[in-house]
Protein backbone atom coordinates (compact mmCIF):
# COMPACT_ATOMS: atom_id res chain seq x y z
CA UNK A 1 0.00 0.00 0.00
CA UNK A 2 1.28 3.45 -0.92
CA UNK A 3 2.41 5.83 1.81
CA UNK A 4 0.04 8.75 2.43
CA UNK A 5 0.34 11.91 4.56
CA UNK A 6 -1.30 11.71 8.03
CA UNK A 7 -4.36 13.76 7.02
CA UNK A 8 -5.06 11.53 4.01
CA UNK A 9 -4.47 8.41 6.09
CA UNK A 10 -7.04 9.49 8.71
CA UNK A 11 -9.50 10.60 6.03
CA UNK A 12 -9.15 7.28 4.24
CA UNK A 13 -9.72 5.41 7.49
CA UNK A 14 -12.91 7.40 8.17
CA UNK A 15 -14.25 6.56 4.72
CA UNK A 16 -13.45 2.89 5.24
CA UNK A 17 -15.24 3.00 8.58
CA UNK A 18 -18.32 4.44 6.87
CA UNK A 19 -18.18 1.55 4.42
CA UNK A 20 -17.72 -1.00 7.19
CA UNK A 21 -14.33 -2.26 6.02
CA UNK A 22 -12.49 -1.29 9.24
CA UNK A 23 -13.47 -0.89 12.89
CA UNK A 24 -13.88 2.26 14.99
CA UNK A 25 -10.82 1.39 17.06
CA UNK A 26 -8.66 1.34 13.92
CA UNK A 27 -9.72 4.92 13.25
CA UNK A 28 -9.27 6.17 16.82
CA UNK A 29 -5.74 4.73 16.87
CA UNK A 30 -4.89 7.25 14.15
CA UNK A 31 -6.34 10.26 16.00
CA UNK A 32 -3.12 11.23 17.69
CA UNK A 33 -2.57 14.54 19.55
CA UNK A 34 -0.17 15.72 16.84
CA UNK A 35 -2.77 15.39 14.09
CA UNK A 36 -3.31 18.67 12.24
CA UNK A 37 -7.10 19.00 12.37
CA UNK A 38 -7.24 22.11 10.19
CA UNK A 39 -5.31 20.27 7.51
CA UNK A 40 -7.60 17.23 7.85
CA UNK A 41 -10.76 19.31 7.43
CA UNK A 42 -9.39 21.19 4.43
CA UNK A 43 -8.19 17.93 2.87
CA UNK A 44 -11.65 16.41 3.31
CA UNK A 45 -13.18 19.45 1.58
CA UNK A 46 -10.65 19.33 -1.26
CA UNK A 47 -11.18 15.58 -1.70
CA UNK A 48 -14.97 16.07 -1.77
CA UNK A 49 -15.77 13.85 1.24
CA UNK A 50 -16.26 16.34 4.07
CA UNK A 51 -19.77 15.02 4.95
CA UNK A 52 -18.38 11.49 5.33
CA UNK A 53 -15.62 12.70 7.65
CA UNK A 54 -18.22 14.38 9.85
CA UNK A 55 -20.55 11.36 9.86
CA UNK A 56 -17.66 9.01 10.68
CA UNK A 57 -16.34 11.05 13.60
CA UNK A 58 -19.86 11.53 14.93
CA UNK A 59 -20.59 7.79 14.69
CA UNK A 60 -17.29 6.92 16.36
CA UNK A 61 -18.15 9.32 19.17
CA UNK A 62 -21.45 7.50 19.73
CA UNK A 63 -19.70 4.14 19.79
CA UNK A 64 -17.19 5.47 22.30
CA UNK A 65 -20.03 6.49 24.59
CA UNK A 66 -19.87 10.28 24.24
CA UNK A 67 -22.44 12.70 22.91
CA UNK A 68 -20.38 14.15 20.07
CA UNK A 69 -16.96 12.71 19.36
CA UNK A 70 -14.15 10.76 21.01
CA UNK A 71 -11.89 12.77 23.35
CA UNK A 72 -9.16 12.91 20.75
CA UNK A 73 -11.39 14.99 18.45
CA UNK A 74 -11.50 18.63 19.43
CA UNK A 75 -14.98 19.98 20.11
CA UNK A 76 -14.27 23.00 17.88
CA UNK A 77 -13.46 20.65 15.01
CA UNK A 78 -16.77 18.84 15.36
CA UNK A 79 -18.62 22.16 15.50
CA UNK A 80 -16.83 23.33 12.37
CA UNK A 81 -17.66 20.09 10.55
CA UNK A 82 -21.26 20.29 11.69
CA UNK A 83 -21.54 23.81 10.28
CA UNK A 84 -19.94 22.76 6.99
CA UNK A 85 -22.20 19.72 6.81
CA UNK A 86 -25.30 21.86 7.21
CA UNK A 87 -24.10 24.35 4.61
CA UNK A 88 -23.41 21.52 2.20
CA UNK A 89 -26.92 20.17 2.81
CA UNK A 90 -28.45 23.59 2.06
CA UNK A 91 -26.41 23.89 -1.11
CA UNK A 92 -27.43 20.40 -2.23
CA UNK A 93 -31.08 21.14 -1.51
CA UNK A 94 -30.88 24.28 -3.63
CA UNK A 95 -29.16 22.39 -6.44
CA UNK A 96 -31.80 19.66 -6.31
CA UNK A 97 -34.64 22.17 -6.62
CA UNK A 98 -32.86 23.68 -9.60
CA UNK A 99 -32.46 20.25 -11.21
CA UNK A 100 -36.17 19.50 -10.88
CA UNK A 101 -37.00 22.87 -12.45
CA UNK A 102 -34.67 22.21 -15.40
CA UNK A 103 -36.08 18.70 -15.93
CA UNK A 104 -39.58 20.18 -16.02
CA UNK A 105 -38.45 22.65 -18.68
CA UNK A 106 -36.94 19.90 -20.82
CA UNK A 107 -40.05 17.77 -20.41
CA UNK A 108 -42.28 20.63 -21.62
CA UNK A 109 -40.06 20.86 -24.71
CA UNK A 110 -40.59 17.09 -25.29
CA UNK A 111 -36.91 16.36 -24.68
CA UNK A 112 -36.21 13.14 -22.82
CA UNK A 113 -33.45 13.74 -20.29
CA UNK A 114 -31.55 11.64 -17.78
CA UNK A 115 -30.25 13.24 -14.59
CA UNK A 116 -27.13 11.64 -13.14
CA UNK A 117 -24.29 12.38 -10.72
CA UNK A 118 -24.96 15.35 -8.39
CA UNK A 119 -27.99 14.98 -6.13
CA UNK A 120 -29.29 11.97 -8.07
CA UNK A 121 -26.13 10.01 -7.29
CA UNK A 122 -26.24 11.22 -3.68
CA UNK A 123 -29.75 9.78 -3.30
CA UNK A 124 -28.97 6.65 -5.32
CA UNK A 125 -25.65 5.70 -3.73
CA UNK A 126 -25.70 7.40 -0.32
CA UNK A 127 -29.42 7.44 0.42
CA UNK A 128 -29.19 11.11 1.45
CA UNK A 129 -28.51 14.14 -0.77
CA UNK A 130 -26.60 15.83 2.08
CA UNK A 131 -23.90 13.14 2.23
CA UNK A 132 -22.16 14.09 -1.02
CA UNK A 133 -20.34 17.24 -2.09
CA UNK A 134 -21.18 18.52 -5.56
CA UNK A 135 -21.21 21.90 -7.29
CA UNK A 136 -22.90 21.30 -10.62
CA UNK A 137 -25.67 19.35 -12.29
CA UNK A 138 -25.30 16.74 -15.03
CA UNK A 139 -27.97 16.00 -17.61
CA UNK A 140 -27.80 13.46 -20.44
CA UNK A 141 -29.83 13.85 -23.64
CA UNK A 142 -29.84 12.18 -27.04
CA UNK A 143 -27.42 13.59 -29.58
CA UNK A 144 -30.26 14.70 -31.84
CA UNK A 145 -31.77 16.73 -28.96
CA UNK A 146 -28.51 18.23 -27.77
CA UNK A 147 -28.73 21.73 -29.26
CA UNK A 148 -32.45 22.06 -28.56
CA UNK A 149 -31.76 21.09 -24.94
CA UNK A 150 -29.08 23.77 -24.80
CA UNK A 151 -31.64 26.32 -26.04
CA UNK A 152 -34.01 25.28 -23.23
CA UNK A 153 -31.24 25.75 -20.66
CA UNK A 154 -30.41 29.16 -22.11
CA UNK A 155 -34.08 30.13 -21.74
CA UNK A 156 -33.65 29.36 -18.02
CA UNK A 157 -30.72 31.79 -17.83
CA UNK A 158 -27.88 29.35 -18.44
CA UNK A 159 -25.17 30.60 -20.77
CA UNK A 160 -21.75 29.56 -21.97
CA UNK A 161 -20.19 33.04 -22.21
CA UNK A 162 -16.57 31.91 -22.35
CA UNK A 163 -17.00 29.67 -25.39
CA UNK A 164 -17.04 30.74 -29.02
CA UNK A 165 -18.71 28.53 -31.62
CA UNK A 166 -15.46 26.71 -32.46
CA UNK A 167 -14.81 25.88 -28.80
CA UNK A 168 -18.37 24.65 -28.39
CA UNK A 169 -18.07 22.36 -31.40
CA UNK A 170 -14.79 20.99 -30.08
CA UNK A 171 -16.45 20.28 -26.74
CA UNK A 172 -19.34 18.63 -28.56
CA UNK A 173 -17.05 16.38 -30.61
CA UNK A 174 -14.25 15.72 -28.12
CA UNK A 175 -15.79 15.84 -24.68
CA UNK A 176 -19.36 14.86 -25.67
CA UNK A 177 -20.68 17.75 -23.58
CA UNK A 178 -20.78 21.47 -23.03
CA UNK A 179 -20.90 23.32 -19.73
CA UNK A 180 -23.32 26.14 -19.05
CA UNK A 181 -23.33 28.44 -16.05
CA UNK A 182 -25.84 30.79 -14.49
CA UNK A 183 -25.15 33.45 -11.89
CA UNK A 184 -28.21 34.32 -9.86
CA UNK A 185 -28.91 35.79 -6.44
CA UNK A 186 -29.49 32.44 -4.75
CA UNK A 187 -26.36 30.87 -6.22
CA UNK A 188 -24.30 33.92 -5.27
CA UNK A 189 -25.60 33.72 -1.71
CA UNK A 190 -24.54 30.10 -1.35
CA UNK A 191 -21.22 30.86 -3.02
CA UNK A 192 -20.42 33.63 -0.55
CA UNK A 193 -21.37 31.53 2.45
CA UNK A 194 -19.35 28.56 1.30
CA UNK A 195 -16.35 30.50 0.09
CA UNK A 196 -14.62 31.09 3.47
CA UNK A 197 -15.08 27.48 4.56
CA UNK A 198 -15.19 25.19 1.57
CA UNK A 199 -12.68 27.06 -0.55
CA UNK A 200 -13.62 25.13 -3.68
CA UNK A 201 -17.12 26.58 -4.17
CA UNK A 202 -18.07 28.87 -7.00
CA UNK A 203 -20.91 31.42 -7.02
CA UNK A 204 -21.73 30.27 -10.54
CA UNK A 205 -24.28 27.50 -10.76
CA UNK A 206 -23.46 25.27 -13.71
CA UNK A 207 -24.92 22.42 -15.71
CA UNK A 208 -22.96 19.92 -17.77
CA UNK A 209 -25.08 18.89 -20.74
CA UNK A 210 -23.96 15.51 -22.13
CA UNK A 211 -24.81 13.45 -25.17
CA UNK A 212 -22.22 10.76 -24.49
CA UNK A 213 -20.30 9.24 -21.59
CA UNK A 214 -16.95 7.58 -22.44
CA UNK A 215 -14.07 9.82 -21.30
CA UNK A 216 -11.99 9.29 -24.41
CA UNK A 217 -11.86 9.92 -28.12
CA UNK A 218 -12.92 6.89 -30.15
CA UNK A 219 -13.23 6.27 -33.85
CA UNK A 220 -16.98 5.64 -33.67
CA UNK A 221 -18.71 6.29 -30.37
CA UNK A 222 -21.82 4.27 -31.21
CA UNK A 223 -22.65 2.57 -27.90
CA UNK A 224 -24.69 5.36 -26.29
CA UNK A 225 -28.07 3.94 -27.36
CA UNK A 226 -27.45 1.11 -24.92
CA UNK A 227 -27.54 3.62 -22.07
CA UNK A 228 -31.14 4.48 -22.95
CA UNK A 229 -32.00 0.82 -22.48
CA UNK A 230 -30.50 0.80 -18.98
CA UNK A 231 -32.59 3.22 -16.96
CA UNK A 232 -33.99 3.28 -13.44
CA UNK A 233 -36.02 5.59 -11.21
CA UNK A 234 -34.84 7.32 -8.06
CA UNK A 235 -36.88 9.32 -5.54
CA UNK A 236 -35.75 12.92 -5.26
CA UNK A 237 -37.63 15.24 -2.92
CA UNK A 238 -40.80 13.20 -3.35
CA UNK A 239 -40.51 12.93 -7.12
CA UNK A 240 -39.55 9.94 -9.23
CA UNK A 241 -36.61 10.94 -11.44
CA UNK A 242 -35.23 9.01 -14.40
CA UNK A 243 -31.57 8.10 -14.11
CA UNK A 244 -29.22 5.39 -15.30
CA UNK A 245 -29.59 1.84 -14.06
CA UNK A 246 -27.53 0.56 -11.17
CA UNK A 247 -25.06 -1.15 -13.50
CA UNK A 248 -24.73 1.82 -15.88
CA UNK A 249 -24.25 4.19 -12.93
CA UNK A 250 -21.48 1.96 -11.55
CA UNK A 251 -19.75 1.89 -14.93
CA UNK A 252 -19.89 5.69 -15.23
CA UNK A 253 -18.50 6.22 -11.73
CA UNK A 254 -15.67 3.73 -12.28
CA UNK A 255 -14.76 5.58 -15.47
CA UNK A 256 -14.51 8.77 -13.39
CA UNK A 257 -12.14 6.95 -11.02
CA UNK A 258 -9.88 5.64 -13.76
CA UNK A 259 -9.87 8.15 -16.59
CA UNK A 260 -7.43 10.76 -15.22
CA UNK A 261 -5.19 9.34 -12.44
CA UNK A 262 -3.56 12.72 -11.76
CA UNK A 263 -6.95 14.35 -11.07
CA UNK A 264 -8.52 11.54 -9.07
CA UNK A 265 -10.06 12.36 -5.70
CA UNK A 266 -11.45 10.33 -2.82
CA UNK A 267 -14.95 11.44 -3.78
CA UNK A 268 -14.79 9.65 -7.13
CA UNK A 269 -13.57 6.43 -5.53
CA UNK A 270 -16.06 6.75 -2.69
CA UNK A 271 -18.96 7.19 -5.13
CA UNK A 272 -18.14 3.87 -6.77
CA UNK A 273 -17.61 2.20 -3.39
CA UNK A 274 -20.93 3.48 -2.03
CA UNK A 275 -22.80 2.04 -5.01
CA UNK A 276 -21.23 -1.37 -4.45
CA UNK A 277 -21.69 -1.21 -0.66
CA UNK A 278 -25.31 -0.08 -0.74
CA UNK A 279 -26.45 -2.31 -3.63
CA UNK A 280 -24.08 -5.27 -3.35
CA UNK A 281 -26.82 -7.91 -3.68
CA UNK A 282 -28.57 -6.13 -6.56
CA UNK A 283 -25.71 -5.53 -9.00
CA UNK A 284 -25.75 -7.65 -12.14
CA UNK A 285 -22.01 -7.79 -12.78
CA UNK A 286 -22.41 -9.51 -16.13
CA UNK A 287 -24.65 -6.66 -17.30
CA UNK A 288 -22.17 -4.06 -16.02
CA UNK A 289 -19.37 -5.70 -18.01
CA UNK A 290 -21.59 -5.78 -21.10
CA UNK A 291 -22.37 -2.07 -20.78
CA UNK A 292 -18.68 -1.22 -20.36
CA UNK A 293 -17.82 -3.39 -23.37
CA UNK A 294 -20.51 -1.74 -25.51
CA UNK A 295 -19.03 1.66 -24.58
CA UNK A 296 -15.60 0.24 -25.47
CA UNK A 297 -14.17 1.03 -22.07
CA UNK A 298 -14.30 -2.29 -20.20
CA UNK A 299 -10.63 -2.12 -19.30
CA UNK A 300 -11.10 1.37 -17.88
CA UNK A 301 -14.15 0.13 -15.93
CA UNK A 302 -12.13 -2.72 -14.44
CA UNK A 303 -9.33 -0.31 -13.57
CA UNK A 304 -11.81 1.87 -11.66
CA UNK A 305 -13.10 -1.19 -9.80
CA UNK A 306 -9.55 -2.28 -9.01
CA UNK A 307 -8.60 1.09 -7.55
CA UNK A 308 -11.83 1.21 -5.52
CA UNK A 309 -11.19 -2.28 -4.17
CA UNK A 310 -7.54 -1.52 -3.46
CA UNK A 311 -8.10 1.82 -1.75
CA UNK A 312 -11.29 1.20 0.25
CA UNK A 313 -11.14 -2.61 0.64
CA UNK A 314 -14.57 -3.05 -0.94
CA UNK A 315 -15.29 -6.71 -1.59
CA UNK A 316 -15.84 -7.67 -5.22
CA UNK A 317 -17.10 -10.97 -6.68
CA UNK A 318 -14.56 -13.57 -7.76
CA UNK A 319 -15.45 -13.14 -11.45
CA UNK A 320 -14.34 -9.51 -11.28
CA UNK A 321 -11.16 -10.20 -9.32
CA UNK A 322 -10.27 -12.86 -11.91
CA UNK A 323 -10.45 -10.14 -14.54
CA UNK A 324 -7.84 -8.15 -12.59
CA UNK A 325 -5.43 -11.06 -12.75
CA UNK A 326 -5.73 -11.14 -16.54
CA UNK A 327 -4.25 -7.64 -16.86
CA UNK A 328 -0.61 -7.50 -15.69
CA UNK A 329 -0.59 -3.68 -15.91
CA UNK A 330 -3.54 -3.18 -13.56
CA UNK A 331 -1.41 -2.63 -10.46
CA UNK A 332 0.78 -0.04 -12.21
CA UNK A 333 -1.97 2.61 -12.11
CA UNK A 334 -1.62 4.02 -8.61
CA UNK A 335 -4.15 6.28 -6.86
CA UNK A 336 -1.81 9.04 -5.75
CA UNK A 337 0.51 9.21 -8.73
CA UNK A 338 2.73 12.26 -8.46
CA UNK A 339 2.51 13.83 -11.89
CA UNK A 340 4.91 16.74 -12.21
CA UNK A 341 4.04 18.41 -15.49
CA UNK A 342 6.82 20.36 -17.19
CA UNK A 343 8.08 21.22 -20.62
CA UNK A 344 9.90 17.90 -20.75
CA UNK A 345 6.96 15.93 -19.28
CA UNK A 346 3.88 17.78 -20.56
CA UNK A 347 0.35 17.02 -19.44
CA UNK A 348 -0.73 15.96 -22.93
CA UNK A 349 1.80 13.12 -22.83
CA UNK A 350 0.39 11.75 -19.58
CA UNK A 351 -3.13 12.09 -20.98
CA UNK A 352 -2.16 10.30 -24.18
CA UNK A 353 -0.31 7.58 -22.28
CA UNK A 354 -3.24 7.02 -19.89
CA UNK A 355 -5.75 6.75 -22.71
CA UNK A 356 -3.57 4.61 -24.96
CA UNK A 357 -2.83 2.01 -22.29
CA UNK A 358 -6.45 1.58 -21.20
CA UNK A 359 -8.01 0.91 -24.59
CA UNK A 360 -10.14 -2.14 -25.30
CA UNK A 361 -9.33 -2.17 -29.02
CA UNK A 362 -5.94 -1.47 -30.54
CA UNK A 363 -7.33 0.39 -33.57
CA UNK A 364 -8.75 3.06 -31.28
CA UNK A 365 -5.13 3.70 -30.36
CA UNK A 366 -4.42 4.77 -33.94
CA UNK A 367 -7.24 7.30 -33.81
CA UNK A 368 -6.05 8.66 -30.44
CA UNK A 369 -2.49 8.89 -31.76
CA UNK A 370 -3.68 10.85 -34.78
CA UNK A 371 -5.60 13.16 -32.46
CA UNK A 372 -2.58 13.88 -30.25
CA UNK A 373 -0.10 14.08 -33.15
CA UNK A 374 -0.62 17.81 -33.86
CA UNK A 375 -0.33 18.52 -30.12
CA UNK A 376 2.90 16.52 -30.00
CA UNK A 377 4.37 18.29 -33.03
CA UNK A 378 3.51 21.68 -31.55
CA UNK A 379 5.17 20.65 -28.28
CA UNK A 380 8.25 19.39 -30.16
CA UNK A 381 8.65 22.69 -32.00
CA UNK A 382 8.29 24.56 -28.73
CA UNK A 383 10.87 22.29 -27.08
CA UNK A 384 13.35 22.78 -29.94
CA UNK A 385 12.89 26.53 -29.65
CA UNK A 386 13.52 26.29 -25.92
CA UNK A 387 16.67 24.23 -26.49
CA UNK A 388 18.12 26.35 -29.27
CA UNK A 389 17.07 29.99 -28.87
CA UNK A 390 19.27 31.89 -26.35
CA UNK A 391 17.73 33.73 -23.42
CA UNK A 392 18.82 36.06 -20.61
CA UNK A 393 20.29 33.23 -18.52
CA UNK A 394 22.66 32.34 -21.36
CA UNK A 395 23.83 35.94 -21.53
CA UNK A 396 24.28 36.00 -17.74
CA UNK A 397 26.15 32.70 -17.89
CA UNK A 398 28.78 34.09 -20.25
CA UNK A 399 28.56 37.76 -21.33
CA UNK A 400 29.61 38.40 -24.92
CA UNK A 401 29.74 41.53 -27.07
CA UNK A 402 27.00 42.07 -29.66
CA UNK A 403 29.27 41.08 -32.50
CA UNK A 404 29.65 37.59 -31.02
CA UNK A 405 25.94 37.06 -30.22
CA UNK A 406 25.80 34.09 -32.62
CA UNK A 407 28.02 32.15 -30.21
CA UNK A 408 25.10 31.98 -27.74
CA UNK A 409 23.55 29.37 -30.04
CA UNK A 410 26.53 27.18 -29.14
CA UNK A 411 26.65 28.21 -25.49
CA UNK A 412 22.99 27.41 -24.82
CA UNK A 413 23.17 23.61 -25.45
CA UNK A 414 26.41 23.47 -23.45
CA UNK A 415 24.73 25.29 -20.54
CA UNK A 416 21.73 22.97 -20.66
CA UNK A 417 24.01 19.92 -20.68
CA UNK A 418 25.76 21.25 -17.59
CA UNK A 419 22.42 21.97 -15.92
CA UNK A 420 20.95 18.53 -16.47
CA UNK A 421 24.18 16.54 -16.20
CA UNK A 422 24.14 13.93 -13.39
CA UNK A 423 27.74 14.78 -12.40
CA UNK A 424 28.39 17.19 -9.54
CA UNK A 425 28.78 20.83 -10.45
CA UNK A 426 30.59 23.55 -8.59
CA UNK A 427 28.67 26.01 -6.46
CA UNK A 428 29.59 28.85 -8.80
CA UNK A 429 28.11 27.17 -11.87
CA UNK A 430 25.05 26.00 -9.90
CA UNK A 431 24.34 29.56 -8.81
CA UNK A 432 24.72 30.83 -12.34
CA UNK A 433 22.22 28.24 -13.64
Amino acid sequence: MMSLPPDLTVLLACIRFQLGTITASEVTNLLTPVLNWDCLVQTAIAQGVMPLLYESLKAIGTIEGTDNAPPLVQHSVMMQLQHLHRMNGLNNLSQTKELLKILDGLDKANIEAIAFKGSVLAAFAYGNIALRQFNDLDIFVRQRDFWQAKAVLMSHGYLSPYLDSADEMEGFDRYLQISLSNRNAEATMFGRQFQPSLLHSNPERSIDLHWGIPPRILWKSDGFDLLWENLARVDLMGRSIQTFSLEATLVIQCLNVAKEPWKRSFKQVCDAAQIIHRHSTEIDWHSALEIASALRCQRLFLLGLYQTHRLLHIQLPLEIQTQFDCDPHMSEWQFAEDRCFSMFQPMWWWEYNARFHTLDRWWDGLFITLHFLPIGLKWLLSLLKHLIVPNDRDREFYPLPKALFFLYYLIRPIRLLLKFSPVDKSVTIEQQL
